[in-house]
């Protein structure tokens, strides 16, 4: 290969590569915040529990968040929750079952749920959803976050659901977290029981496109390198003797 050919080579290897990055496969990875114990949501206080906790890892990028509560006791319709980093926010829960026509909400001792992205199930409106409680009489299943980032006065079936969990995707998931829990109506206390975050991220598209373009850089080089080792050999051991001018015996000059 002469040598301005790879020249050309590695430019043109890169553009393919950042052309084809979106189609480049990557492993996805789990990031887990688990916390655990009995804690009392303070009844209609707006100091509420706030838990913080923070995430490291190499330049990743958010794919998908889910978040599992365990709630018992209280009335669900008094409670209010979130979760936040960087510029992602979702409103996991407000005041469910608040409607124009039913202030208090839904009476429901406590949850056992899952709130994930793809859910298309509403949790603000459950009760029109058939739903399961278990053994404790707490609801069950996968749902969708409240998403209606409003204060709790405000938090009708009506409002817009604006902060999904899906407002945390293309984020980066590194730095602190917090998940707020708030009881905004008096009478009934819940108790935080648990409660975990997961987040699926994977390495940035141009990280990986980068990588793979090094890795064929290195390729064209050692390439390069191997025929030039290999054609100065040949002059050392098997090229032609350089020859001069035939001279017949006797000439000077």
């Amino acid at each position: 290969m002469k040598p301005h050919s790879v020249k050309n080579i590695i430019p043109r290897c890169l553009l393919l590569i950042w052309l084809a990055s979106p189609a480049i496969p990557v492993s996805a990875a789990l990031y887990s915040s688990i916390w655990a114990g009995t804690q009392a949501i303070p009844d209609n206080n707006g100091s509420g529990l706030s838990y913080h906790f923070s995430l490291s890892d190499a330049a990743v990028l958010i794919t998908d968040v889910s978040v599992t509560l365990d709630i018992s006791g209280g009335y669900n319709g008094d409670l209010y929750a979130y979760v936040t980093h960087g510029d992602g926010f979702a409103m996991l829960l407000n005041r469910v079952g608040r409607t124009s026509t039913s202030e208090y909400g839904y009476s429901t001792a406590g949850f056992a749920i899952t709130l994930t992205c793809s859910a298309t199930a509403d949790i603000h409106n459950y009760q029109n959803l058939a739903p399961s409680c278990n053994g404790s009489g707490q609801l069950t299943g996968t749902w969708g976050a409240d998403g209606r980032a409003v204060t709790p006065a405000l938090a009708y079936d009506t409002i817009a659901r604006t902060a999904t969990l899906a407002s945390f995707n293309g984020l980066d998931p590194n730095g602190d977290w917090v998940i707020y829990f708030r009881d905004a109506s008096p009478g009934g206390i819940s108790t935080l029981n648990g409660w975990s975050v997961d987040v699926t991220a994977v390495p940035e598209p141009v990280n990986v496109a980068l990588g793979v373009f090094a890795a064929v850089a290195l390729l064209v080089q050692g390439r390069r390198s191997w025929r030039l080792r290999r054609r100065k050999g040949g002059n050392e051991t098997g090229g032609k003797p350089e020859v001069g001018p035939h001279r017949p015996n006797g000439a000077c000059g």
